[in-house]
C-alpha cells in the first residue's frame, strides 16, 4: 500500500466531466507534481484529496485507509494555500500553533514544536511579527511551518510560488526541495509551471482536459514523452515539431529536410515495429532544441552525428547560450547554440543534430512511435 492510491476517480457536475478516471500511486516520501494547463483538473484532484471536493465515483487511499468519506480533519493531511491564508490578526508564532491548539496539544509541547519548525525555515527571528509585516517569501515559509507543525502522512501544495517574483521564486523552489531531503516528508504538489515540476519532483503526472496525459519520472518524461502534448509541454523552449515523410534505409529511419535552399537527408535511429508501419507516410519529428546546436557545443555517446545548414531568421540571447530560429520543411525550428557560433539573422550556419535524440510521433494519434 502506497502513501496515496487513486484508482479511476472522477469527478463530474451534470454532464460536465472534469476528471475522466484518474490512477497514481506515490510512495512514501515520494515527492509528486500534478502539472497542466488551467483547467485541466489539477487543483480539482488536490481538493479532492484534501476532502475539500466530493468524488463522483473511483477511490482515495492515503497509507492505508480509504479516505472517500472521511472530512478534511480525518485524513491527516496538511495543505499549503496559494493565498497563503494567514490569519492576519495573529504573530507568527500563534498562526503556527492554531491547528496544534485545535488539537489541544500541551504548551510545553507545542513550544518545542514551533521551535524545530521555525529552525527548520529559519524564521526564528520573525515568531513575534504578524504577516502585513512580511514579505511574500516569508508568508510562504510561515504557511509551510504551520502544515509542517501538523507533522501529517501527506502535505499537499496548491500553487504555492504562483504570487512570488521570479527571483523568489526559484529560491523558495530550492527551499521546498531541500526541506523535502531533510524530512523526507510525502507531498503532492499543483503547479502550471513545467520547470517547477521539472526541478522539484520525483513523480510528475502530466494532466489536461481532466486525464493524466503522462505518469513517470522527470527525465523519462522529458527524454520520453507519451505524445505530442506532452512533449511541447514540458521542456522550455520546448520541442521543434517539423512534418517530414518517413523512409526507411539499411534497417533506420529516414527523413528530409528542407531549408529553403536545400533538401538535406538526415538518417535517424534504427527503425522500430511501429515506425515501419508508417514508411511512406507522413510523421512529425520531433527534436528538442538543446539536440539542435553548433558543432563545436554538441555531444554524443553514439558519435552519430548529423550536419544540417540552415539560415538564420532570428537570434535570442540567453546570456550562457543564445536560441537560434531557422526554418526546415517550412517550420520555425529554434536551435540552441553557443553565443559565439550564433550567427546573425540572414547568415548561413552550420548546425549537429544527434539522431538517437529524435523522436517521431503519429500526426493522428499523436502517439509517440516507440
Amino acid at each position: 500500500m502506497g502513501a496515496l492510491s487513486i484508482r479511476n476517480v472522477k469527478k463530474s457536475f451534470g454532464n460536465t466531466h472534469i476528471l475522466k478516471g484518474i490512477d497514481l500511486e506515490i510512495e512514501k516520501g515520494q515527492f509528486l507534481i500534478l502539472v497542466g494547463p488551467s483547467g485541466c483538473g489539477k487543483s480539482t484532484l488536490l481538493n479532492m484529496i484534501a476532502g475539500l471536493d466530493d468524488i463522483t465515483s473511483g477511490e482515495i487511499a492515503i497509507g492505508d485507509r480509504v479516505v472517500n468519506k472521511l472530512s478534511p480533519k480525518d485524513r491527516d493531511i496538511a495543505m499549503v494555500f496559494q493565498s497563503y491564508a494567514l490569519y492576519p490578526n495573529m504573530t507568527v508564532r500563534k498562526n503556527i500553533a492554531f491547528g496544534l491548539d485545535i488539537r489541544k496539544v500541551p504548551k510545553p509541547e507545542q513550544e518545542e514544536i514551533i521551535a524545530r519548525v521555525a529552525k527548520t525555515l529559519q524564521i526564528e527571528h520573525l515568531l513575534d511579527r504578524k504577516p502585513m509585516q512580511l514579505s511574500g517569501g516569508q508568508r510562504q515559509r510561515v504557511a509551510m511551518g504551520r502544515a509542517l507543525a501538523r507533522n501529517p502522512t501527506l502535505f499537499l501544495f496548491d500553487e504555492p510560488l504562483s504570487n512570488l517574483d521570479a527571483k523568489l521564486r526559484v529560491e523558495m523552489r530550492s527551499e521546498i526541495k531541500l526541506l523535502h531531503q531533510r524530512l523526507g516528508t510525502t507531498i503532492v504538489y499543483v503547479t502550471h509551471d513545467q520547470i517547477e515540476a521539472m526541478t522539484l519532483g520525483d513523480r510528475i503526472a502530466v494532466m489536461k482536459d481532466g486525464e493524466v496525459r503522462q505518469f513517470g519520472s522527470p527525465q523519462q518524461i522529458y527524454d520520453a514523452p507519451a505524445d505530442l502534448y506532452v512533449a511541447g509541454f514540458i521542456g522550455s523552449p520546448s520541442m521543434n515539431f517539423i512534418p517530414v515523410q518517413l523512409r526507411e534505409e539499411d534497417g533506420h529511419a529516414v527523413v528530409e529536410l528542407d531549408n529553403g535552399r536545400a533538401v538535406q537527408k538526415v538518417r535517424l535511429s534504427p527503425i522500430s515495429d511501429s515506425q515501419r508501419a508508417f514508411v511512406g507516410k507522413q510523421v512529425v519529428l520531433g527534436i528538442r532544441p538543446e539536440q539542435l546546436t553548433d558543432p563545436e557545443s554538441a555531444h554524443s555517446e553514439h558519435g552519430n552525428l548529423q550536419t544540417l545548414q540552415a539560415t538564420v531568421a532570428i537570434t535570442e540571447p540567453t546570456g550562457p547560450d543564445t536560441l537560434v530560429t531557422v526554418t526546415f520543411n517550412g517550420i520555425k525550428t529554434v536551435a540552441r547554440c553557443h553565443p559565439r557560433a550564433a550567427g546573425a539573422p540572414g547568415q548561413q550556419v552550420e548546425l549537429t543534430l544527434d539522431p538517437t535524440k529524435a523522436l517521431l510521433f503519429d500526426p493522428t494519434s499523436e502517439k509517440r512511435l516507440a
